[in-house]
């Protein structure tokens, strides 16, 4: 399984942008129009996709995507 991947698809069809044209080291909000509230709606998605649970402590750590996919193939290796 390429979790890397899979979430840059969800993130790619969640904003309707290819996910070859956003810089995952970019924040957020630069990288791909995201506000906090969008953000919570994406990682409830990618949390279905992966069966996963994130606990709501560890979106505030999520600055950029490559945050977002370390944090959840940490929890799709377990």
């Amino acid at each position: 399984m390429d979790v890397r991947k899979e979430i840059l698809e969800i993130i790619g069809d969640y904003v309707e942008i290819d996910a070859e044209n956003f810089d995952t080291s970019a924040s957020f909000k630069f990288a791909v129009g995201l506000d906090s509230f969008a953000l919570m709606s994406l990682v409830g998605a990618i949390e279905e996709h992966f069966e996963i649970s994130i606990p709501n402590e560890k979106l505030h750590t999520f600055k950029t995507v490559d945050d977002l996919i370390a944090c959840v193939e940490g929890y799709v290796q377990k």
